[in-house]
């Protein structure tokens, strides 16, 4: 009985072993067909899958807003609504489901940082000496509504991700915009309606390392 269990496994051994020969052989005299596989089957894999998450935050006794993130676009408009809204959307690599917003409150400071899925970006492959690779579409947009009448101070930072903000010219608004090396283009020309006092102006700083910088007047 043992004897035939044992010759068992050394033909399942041989079968194995021809097949994995019979498979490289394919490989290495068929590059540009399993190239072509490799591809179909990764772009379906790489493609990304859409997503939105909407969150809304009551601003009552918050004195600062933070955004922050890495590769995420941050848009900003404001709204007449009351409280602060935040859209997240865009396109995430297949089996992340979020959520990529998180939050959190210090004393009189609301932080709210844009995350980004933990799944890689690219796939990379070589076969017979030759690489390959696919790059995800994965992609996360911000959108963020702040109310007119919040007069606290706004923070953006982000690493890569550009910033663009869209503001009132009815209103005032001391703007400070810095970036290591990404582009900077400030077109708000302010005119406010009647006299604006001090605490009705509006502080806003934006920072990046590579992002770009947009500023415009909303309609």
């Amino acid at each position: 009985m043992l004897k035939k269990f044992l010759l068992g496994l050394v033909a399942l051994f041989f079968i194995l072993m021809g097949s994995l020969i019979l498979i490289m052989g394919y490989v290495f005299n068929n590059p540009d067909t399993v190239f072509h596989a490799f591809n179909s089957v990764t772009e379906k894999f790489m493609q990304g899958q859409k997503y939105e998450e909407a969150e809304e935050f009551f601003l009552q006794g918050i004195e600062t807003l933070r955004f922050s993130s890495r590769r995420v676009d941050v848009h900003v408009k404001t709204f007449s609504e009351r409280n602060l809204k935040v859209v997240l959307h865009g396109k995430v690599p297949r089996f992340e489901s979020g959520p990529f917003i998180l939050q959190t409150v210090d004393k009189d400071n609301l932080n709210i940082e844009f995350q980004e899925p933990l799944a890689s970006h690219w796939i990379e492959m070589n076969v017979n000496g030759e690489e390959t690779t696919q790059a995800s579409d994965a992609q996360l947009v911000a959108d963020i509504y702040v109310p007119e009448s919040y007069k606290g101070r706004l923070l953006i930072e982000t690493r890569q991700g550009h910033v663009q903000l869209q503001l009132p010219t009815k209103n005032l608004y001391e703007v400070d915009l810095q970036s290591v090396s990404g582009k900077i283009q400030n077109n708000l020309n302010q005119k406010p309606t009647s006299e604006i006092l001090p605490q009705e102006v509006g502080h806003i700083k934006v920072q990046t390392i590579e992002g770009s910088i947009t500023v415009e007047p909303q309609d």
